[in-house]
C-alpha cells in the first residue's frame, strides 16, 4: 500500500508520534507491573518503526 502525504503531513505525524513516544515513557517510568511496562516498550518499538518510516520517504509511505 502507498499513502501520499505532503511534507507538511510528515512533519506533523512526526511530531504526533514523537508526543506519544515521549508519553509512553513517562507512563514507564511511573508503573511498576511488569507485563504493563513491557506492553509499553513494544508501542514504543512500533511508534520508533513509523517514525523510521515517514523520515525515510518524505512524501509517500509504503506498506506491505
Amino acid at each position: 500500500m502507498t499513502v501520499d502525504i505532503t511534507d507538511r503531513e510528515r512533519e506533523f505525524l512526526l511530531e504526533l508520534l514523537e508526543t506519544k513516544s515521549t508519553a509512553l515513557l513517562h507512563e514507564i517510568h511511573h508503573t511498576d507491573a511488569r507485563d504493563y511496562k513491557e506492553m509499553l516498550k513494544q508501542r514504543i518499538e512500533l511508534l520508533e518503526g513509523l517514525k523510521a518510516k515517514l523520515d525515510s520517504s518524505p512524501s509517500s509511505i509504503m506498506a506491505d
